[in-house]
């Protein structure tokens, strides 16, 4: 099975690309980012690794749709996430989540145009991404809206082009202990939730390894809640520690 992980160097798709390395089902990682993914020394069968630079999101030559030609699973995690919201300008936000997305999407469609079976295609939302686009929430209200419409497109295209089978999975706030400060925000977050359960959130161990059972096995449903990823990522995790 060939993989493609596109925004490579972000922290969800760092650990995709570790847990791939280690899956036996997973005969090739291609991971695309703007700057060279380099592996730890130590990761297992490199020979199956790839790294694939490209200068924007929005633009794939043909050399990288070259490199997503054959691909069973593409997985697009590219995204200005709300933290980094004031960091840039509206238009900008929108671009790298909406236009850079379909047009990745697109790609990953020209080139498997002809394959037997179609590439799964699994576009990395949030959390609270309102279904009705009249109804606007009443925190990060545009930006959520925003992220519905590029959940629209993404279906639609998806509906248009039999290359690809679109899959929308939704997680909530994405916490690791891989640095000092995310490992105090990832105890913050669980002890909130052990007595309120009021943030949805997910660990990213978890969330990796749910998105990545549902690539390898098949999805169980079109779209995934935070709550169904934390369902199945939670179970992947107990088998292959059964292994």
């Amino acid at each position: 099975m060939k993989v493609v992980i596109i925004g490579a160097t972000g922290l969800v798709a760092t650990e995709l690309i570790s847990q791939s390395m280690a899956m036996p089902e997973i005969t090739s990682v291609v991971a695309v980012a703007r700057k060279p993914v380099e592996l730890e020394a130590d990761a297992m069968d490199l020979a199956k690794f790839k790294s694939v630079v490209i200068s924007d999101y929005e633009k794939f030559d043909d050399p990288a749709k070259a490199e997503l030609s054959g691909a069973d699973v593409c997985i697009w995690t590219v995204a200005i996430t709300p933290g980094r919201l004031r960091q840039f300008d509206f238009a900008e936000v929108k671009r790298v989540c909406q236009d850079c997305t379909v047009a990745g999407l697109k790609a990953v469609s020209e080139a498997n145009k002809g394959s037997a079976k179609p590439t799964t295609f699994i576009y990395m939302s949030a959390d609270g991404v309102p279904e009705d686009l009249t109804k606007k929430p009443p925190f990060l209200g545009d930006y959520m809206i925003m992220r519905s419409e590029t959940e629209r497109l993404v279906k639609v295209f998806g509906q248009d082009h039999d290359q690809v089978d679109v899959h929308i999975v939704r997680p909530g706030m994405v916490w690791s202990s891989i640095t000092f400060w995310r490992s105090v925000v990832a105890n913050l977050f669980w002890a909130t939730n052990l007595l309120t359960s009021a943030i949805p959130n997910i660990g990213l161990k978890v969330l990796a390894a749910a998105i990545l059972d549902q690539a390898v096995r098949g999805f169980e449903k079109d779209d995934l809640s935070n709550a169904d990823l934390v369902r199945l990522g939670e179970a992947a995790l107990a088998k292959g520690a059964k292994r």
